[in-house]
């Protein structure tokens, strides 16, 4: 089972749709200073919940088309989606442990 994955214009729709787990997408740019620097945070956040979410990083300079579809207008966003639907999101630089809780939130049942 993967547990990241770079998703572009072309694979997004059929690795969001068909993932078995929920995913967490990073919408960043390489040029993004707080994106830098939020990226390992959700890396390790994805490394400790192995088995229950997937990492999924777009970035909005490769993926212009799933970018708009989602209204990315400020990065870092992140988003939520379970079994292919977005169900939550954010904006920003945050910490390990808010973004853990707001998984925990979101996801009730599954975590």
């Amino acid at each position: 089972m993967k547990m990241n994955i770079a998703l572009t214009d072309k694979n997004f729709e059929k690795e969001i749709n068909g993932a078995e787990l929920p995913v967490v997408v990073d919408f960043f740019a390489t040029w993004c200073e707080p994106c830098s620097m939020l990226g390992p945070i959700l890396e390790k956040v994805a490394q400790d919940l192995e088995g229950k979410i997937i990492l999924g990083k777009v970035n909005v300079n490769d993926a212009p088309a799933t970018s708009q579809k989602f209204q990315v207008d400020r990065i870092p966003m992140v988003a939520l989606f379970d079994k292919g639907k977005m169900v939550s999101g954010f904006i920003g630089m945050k910490t390990e442990d808010f973004i853990k809780s707001w998984l925990k939130e979101t996801l009730k049942a599954r975590l």
